[in-house]
């Protein structure tokens, strides 16, 4: 389910931020991510995701995304900052992310630089990425310009970004390292991320009388077919995605780039105390989906690892 949401919500944002420009209105970076956020809530028919949400709404467009894999206690983190396109003109390559260089508090930190940091300082594994939102126009030119890969919802890796942010030291520079010309070589997909999906086979158990339908799939385990259902990825399966994607887009090249890029941080053997607060109290059914402490949107992924044995996950009998 997951995948299929990747490969149909950033057409819709194309669409619903474009339809901005008859109402003559601008949607915020904020509005795109309640939509992603409540297209999640609605979607997790198996409790395989859980959602929360702040009390207060002035965090901006920060998501964490949590996977967690409660059988082998595995766990991944990923830091997100949302920015979208701005740009009206013909040249796509000009189209660009105004708000990419804020800055936070009196010191005038830059915002790329905090989420990085905040990710390489990390006591659990934990990588920064940001989430650009482009309107149908910009879609649309870019694609017609030869750049396919631009659409609605695109990924991009943070360090890169910070890089970017640090070395525009004057209005040319600012200009240029902020349009989707010098950022859109680096994108990559939600469905990078969340396809192929992630199958958990099912014992037969699964096919007995008043069982909750779900879809099933097939898929391949131990040399022979397997029917399952999917889950998300599993913490490894987010990291290993991660390593191919930076193998693709050379982070090390160029000599201004070097040792600028930690490497993607192992998955961690042990599921963080306030992730597991979390499975916990879903465990016992109290969960309740608004978080006092929280300064951002969160989703904890919760996957599980292959056994034959398992005969179909309690909590969607």
């Amino acid at each position: 389910m997951l995948c299929q949401f990747a490969n149909t919500f950033p057409k819709f944002v194309e669409l619903f931020m474009g339809s901005g420009r008859s109402l003559r209105r601008r949607f915020r970076e904020e509005t795109i991510t309640d939509i992603m956020m409540a297209n999640l809530i609605t979607m997790d028919a198996a409790s395989r995701m859980v959602v929360e949400f702040p009390v207060e709404p002035v965090t901006g467009a920060d998501m964490e995304w949590n996977f967690v894999n409660p059988d082998d206690k595995t766990f991944f983190r990923i830091h997100l900052q949302a920015k979208q396109a701005y740009g009206d003109g013909a040249i796509w390559t000009r189209h660009n992310y105004r708000e990419l260089f804020h800055t936070v508090g009196s010191s005038a930190k830059l915002q790329a630089e905090l989420l990085t940091e905040s990710a390489r300082k990390s006591s659990v594994p934990t990588y920064p990425l940001y989430i650009f939102y482009n309107p149908s126009r910009t879609c649309e030119l870019a694609r017609a310009g030869g750049a396919p890969h631009v659409i609605g919802v695109t990924l991009a890796e943070g360090y890169f970004v910070a890089i970017l942010a640090k070395a525009a030291t004057n209005r040319r520079l600012r200009a240029l390292n902020r349009s989707l010309g010098m950022l859109a070589p680096s994108f990559f997909s939600l469905s990078d991320l969340f396809c192929p999906p992630s199958i958990l086979p099912l014992g037969p158990f699964a096919f007995a009388p008043k069982r909750t339908w779900m879809p099933l799939y097939i898929s391949r385990n131990k040399g022979r077919e397997t029917v399952g259902m999917p889950i998300p990825p599993r913490p490894q399966e987010i990291r290993e995605r991660l390593v191919e994607l930076r193998a693709h887009f050379d982070l090390s090249s160029g000599s201004h780039f070097a040792g600028e890029f930690p490497e993607v941080p192992k998955v961690g053997d042990v599921i963080p105390d306030d992730v597991q607060a979390i499975l916990d109290r879903r465990d016992h059914g109290d969960f309740q989906p608004l978080a006092d402490n929280l300064c951002r949107w969160r989703v904890t992924f919760i996957s599980a690892s292959p056994s034959e044995e398992r005969p179909f996950p309690l909590s969607i009998q």
